[in-house]
């Protein structure tokens, strides 16, 4: 299994690709306005991207999901409670995404949006257990998500505190934590 963090130095989000060796496939996730790094990544990894995830919708940038699909034929996925009105396919909480050895388990994370999904690492071929979580939106380096965005914002914090924190604090101390946003974020 492969996975690698592309960041767009501008404006500090980040968006990643997860691929396996064996199926010779990949998976994007929260891809951004431009593709041209998406597809060049599996270029260079000789995957093909099969898959393409936005953890939920995007008020500080504009995603790539559909372009990125359109170019390539893959799959998009979008969380369940996701508001859309084009095609899509839904995930829900708890289901797993296979490819080859690697394994995502989508977690159910509101506050920040109340759709708002992460993923859950898991390399089969080094064991059972996770290895990491994508934050997306929801974790950020030293801080949380803004909860103001989409509903009261008492409200979303109260859903961060009450919901997404415990399930975060149920991970295994060394999962390590990738977010949607790095230094430079607006």
């Amino acid at each position: 299994m492969w996975f690698q963090q592309l960041i767009r130095e501008e404006t500090g989000c980040a968006a990643y690709g997860i691929g396996s060796s064996e199926t010779e496939e990949c998976l994007i996730f929260d891809p951004l306005w431009d593709i041209e790094p998406y597809l060049a990544l599996a270029a260079r990894k000789k995957c093909r991207i099969t898959r393409v995830v936005d953890s939920h919708s995007h008020a500080d940038h504009v995603s790539g999901a559909r372009r990125l699909c359109a170019a390539t034929g893959a799959a998009l996925f979008l969380p369940e409670l996701a508001e859309v009105t084009y095609p899509v396919e839904r995930l829900k909480d708890g289901e797993k995404i296979r490819m080859g050895e690697a394994e995502l388990e989508v977690l159910h994370m509101p506050g920040h949006r109340p759709e708002q999904i992460n993923l859950l690492i898991r390399d089969r071929s080094r064991g059972p257990e996770p290895w990491c979580l994508l934050s997306a939106d929801f974790l950020f380096v030293g801080d949380l998500a803004r909860p103001d965005l989409a509903q009261d914002g008492r409200e979303g914090a109260d859903i961060l505190y009450r919901r997404s924190l415990p399930r975060l604090r149920e991970l295994p101390d060394f999962v390590e934590v990738y977010p949607g946003h790095l230094a430079g974020s607006t």
